[in-house]
């Protein structure tokens, strides 16, 4: 985005014209931030290896901008993001992947050793892996995500390079799967407290 202002003399002209002036300028400033920030792909590329910063847990002193991963437009949008570091300040920080309540997702430990380019989709699903809802972090060590998200799912490795207590977590990750879905038609009333009967 680029802008720029008239150089004109100010004398003479109503302070409401000013001020208008002043907030029309505001106003696309915000909105060329806005379109810088939300530079991400509708859907991301797949087996790239990339590196990525989170920069403190979303619980101690974190938030979205600095303790999330978005992998595309279509989750940033919704703000729900593929995988988040959180734990409390003193603690060993965790990942997750599902951050609300309709979210669906687990999380896999490769170990130590394991470079992502020997992992595929198929090994990210494999029923020999240790699953779990929340995983604490291990320097050196391999991780897998799988989630379903409303509208999206994805499969996602990443191997943690270095950790840093309360601060810093850097990895390096690759996507295996992403798709962006709309729900053609779907049974009627689910409730996620809804029993049988």
């Amino acid at each position: 985005c680029f802008y720029s202002l008239p150089i004109s003399s100010q004398e003479g002209r109503p302070p409401a014209l000013k001020k208008m002036k002043v907030f029309s300028l505001v106003v696309l400033m915000a909105l060329c931030s806005l379109t810088m920030a939300q530079s991400l792909p509708l859907v991301p590329t797949l087996y790239k290896l990339q590196n990525f910063t989170f920069a403190a847990p979303y619980s101690c002193g974190g938030s979205y901008q600095r303790s999330a991963l978005f992998l595309s437009s279509e989750s940033q949008l919704v703000n729900s993001p593929e995988l988040l570091l959180n734990g409390a300040c003193g603690s060993t920080p965790y990942f997750q992947v599902a951050t609300s309540g309709s979210d669906l997702g687990y999380l896999e430990v490769f170990g130590s050793n394991v470079p992502l380019d020997t992992l595929d989709a198929d090994s990210l699903q494999s029923p020999q892996n240790y699953f779990s809802a929340n995983l604490a972090i291990q320097v050196g060590h391999t991780y897998g995500a799988t989630g379903t998200k409303q509208g999206f799912r994805y499969m996602l490795g990443w191997t943690v390079n270095s950790m840093n207590p309360n601060g810093s977590v850097d990895i390096t990750y690759a996507v295996y799967l992403y798709e962006v879905a709309k729900i053609s038609a779907q049974s009627a009333g689910f409730n996620w407290l809804t029993k049988p009967q």
